[in-house]
C-alpha cells in the first residue's frame, strides 16, 4: 500500500468516527434533584394573600396589560380600575389556592431558546410570540407568596401547564388548575343598585332627548306611576296608578306587566365598566359621557333620558342615560385610553358591541319612608308640619357615598330594557261594563 493510499484510508476512518459521534442518540432524561418538590413550599395558607397582579400580553391592543386586586385599609379594591371596590375575599382565596400543593412534575427544558415554544416568555420583556401570563401574589407585608410565569397547556398530559420562575431558565410541567380571573366583572359586586323591585313604590320614566346644538331638552312626556291603594278608598288592594299629573290617552290603561318588566331590569342591572367621577364635576367631564346641566347647575340631564325609582324607605334612585361607547377590553372596563368621541363613533365599527354610560344619583324623600314617624296633625290655623326623617335617610346617605364616586358603563341590552317611552307602559283599556 503506497503512501497516498494510507492517507486516504486514514481520512476515511476519521470521517467515519466523526459521523458515528455526531449521529442522533436517545438521551435518558436527567434526574433533577427538585423534581417532585412543591413550587411554593412556604405558601400553605391562602388567607395570607393580600394582593394579586396578573400581567399578560393583549394581542388586540398590542401591548402589555396588568390586572390588579389589592387589600387597602381593610377593603378589597382593584388598582388597575382606579381602586373600584372588589368583592375579593372569596375570589382571592380561589386564586391563591390554585398554587398551594402544586409540585414540579417534570423538567422540560433548561434552554432560553425553548421559552417561546412553551409560552413562558416574560410578557414584560418578550419581543415576539410565546409570551406567558405572569402571576404574582403577595402578603400584607409585600413579600411574594407566588411569582410564576404560566405558559401553554401540555398536549400529552391533560390538566398540565408549562411554568417558569421569572428569574430562571428552567421550564417545568406541573399539574395546575388555574382559578385566576382577570375579568373585571368577576371581582365586583354584580348587583349594582341592590334594589328589590317589590320595594319600589313609585316609578317615573322620562325619555327625553338633549339637543346639544340648540342647548335644549326635547320630547318630554314623562310617565309617573305609584303603587298604592286608591285615594278614595284606602282599604282597597294596592295597584299601579298614574300620578304627578300624568294623564293617559283615551282608551288606554296602565299595563302592570310592562311596569314589572322595567322594574325587573332595574333589579338585575349589572355594570360592565367604571370611570372615576371627579369630586368637582366639570362640564367637560359630564358632556364627554353624555350628561348635561342647566346653566344654574341645579338640574342634570342625560342625553337619552332618565328613569327614577322610589323605594318604600324613601330612597330615590335616578338613572341618567348618557352616551354610547364601543370600547372593549380594558378601555371599556377601566377607561384606559378612553375618550368618547375619539374612536368611539358607531361609524365603521363593524361587529363592536355597544354599551352606554350611566350616571346614578341617590336622594331621600321622607314622604315615602314607611318607617318614618308620622307628623302630628296640625292645629287649626297652623300650616303643615315638617316631614320627619326616618331610617331610610341612613340608607340613602350610605348609597350616596358609594355612587357619587363613579360613572358607570352598562350593556346596551340592559339600557334598552329600561329605556321605555310612555306608550310602552300602556295597553288598551277594558271596555266599560254595560
Amino acid at each position: 500500500m503506497n503512501r497516498t493510499t494510507l492517507i486516504s484510508v486514514g481520512i476515511a476512518a476519521i470521517s467515519l468516527a466523526g459521523a458515528i459521534a455526531m449521529r442522533p442518540v436517545q438521551i435518558e432524561p436527567k434526574a433533577y434533584e427538585d423534581t417532585g418538590d412543591l413550587l411554593f413550599p412556604e405558601f400553605t395558607d391562602p388567607s395570607l394573600a393580600a394582593s394579586l397582579e396578573v400581567t399578560s400580553w393583549n394581542d388586540e391592543a398590542a401591548r402589555v396589560v396588568a390586572f390588579q386586586v389589592e387589600q387597602k385599609a381593610g377593603r378589597w379594591v382593584i388598582p388597575s380600575h382606579n381602586d373600584y371596590p372588589a368583592d375579593g375575599t372569596e375570589r382571592m382565596g380561589k386564586a391563591a389556592a390554585s398554587f398551594i400543593d402544586v409540585r414540579r412534575d417534570t423538567v422540560r427544558s433548561d434552554r432560553t431558546e425553548d421559552h417561546a415554544s412553551f409560552g413562558v416568555e416574560d410578557p414584560d420583556k418578550a419581543d415576539g410570540t410565546g409570551r406567558g401570563q405572569r402571576i404574582t401574589i403577595k402578603d400584607a407585608g409585600g413579600s411574594a407568596l407566588v411569582d410564576i410565569i404560566v405558559g401553554k397547556t401540555l398536549e400529552d398530559k391533560q390538566g398540565y401547564r408549562y411554568v417558569r420562575f421569572p428569574d430562571q431558565k428552567r421550564v417545568y410541567a406541573v399539574k395546575l388548575t388555574l382559578d385566576v380571573s382577570t375579568e373585571f366583572t368577576d371581582w365586583i359586586e354584580k348587583d349594582l343598585l341592590k334594589i328589590d323591585k317589590d320595594a319600589v313604590v313609585k316609578l317615573i320614566s322620562d325619555i327625553y332627548k338633549v339637543d346639544e346644538k340648540e342647548g335644549r331638552v326635547t320630547g318630554r312626556d314623562p310617565l309617573a306611576v305609584e303603587f298604592r291603594a286608591p285615594a278614595e278608598d284606602p282599604s282597597q288592594p294596592k295597584a299601579w296608578v298614574n300620578s304627578d299629573g300624568t294623564t293617559l290617552p283615551a282608551g288606554k290603561a296602565l299595563d302592570d306587566s310592562k311596569i314589572n318588566q322595567v322594574l325587573g331590569a332595574v333589579d338585575r342591572l349589572n355594570i360592565v365598566g367604571v370611570r372615576p367621577r371627579p369630586e368637582q364635576l366639570t362640564l367637560n367631564a359630564l358632556q364627554a359621557k353624555g350628561f348635561f346641566v342647566t346653566p344654574d347647575g341645579s338640574r342634570l340631564f342625560g342625553n337619552e333620558g332618565e328613569l327614577r325609582a322610589v323605594l318604600n324607605d324613601g330612597v330615590v334612585y335616578t338613572l341618567y342615560f348618557g352616551e354610547v361607547t364601543f370600547d372593549s377590553g380594558l378601555a371599556l372596563t377601566a377607561g384606559v385610553g378612553d375618550g368618547v368621541g375619539a374612536g368611539d363613533s358607531a361609524e365603521g365599527e363593524g361587529e363592536k358591541t355597544a354599551n352606554r354610560f350611566m350616571f346614578v344619583d341617590v336622594a331621600y324623600d321622607p314622604r315615602y319612608d314607611e318607617g318614618a314617624p308620622k307628623p302630628a296633625e296640625p292645629a287649626e290655623g297652623e300650616g303643615e308640619p315638617p316631614l320627619v326623617e326616618g331610617p331610610g335617610l341612613a340608607h340613602a346617605t350610605e348609597l350616596q357615598a358609594r355612587f357619587d364616586k363613579w360613572f358607570y358603563v352598562i350593556a346596551d341590552e340592559a339600557f334598552q330594557k329600561m329605556h321605555k317611552e310612555k306608550a310602552d307602559f300602556l295597553k288598551d283599556a277594558a271596555p266599560a261594563a254595560g
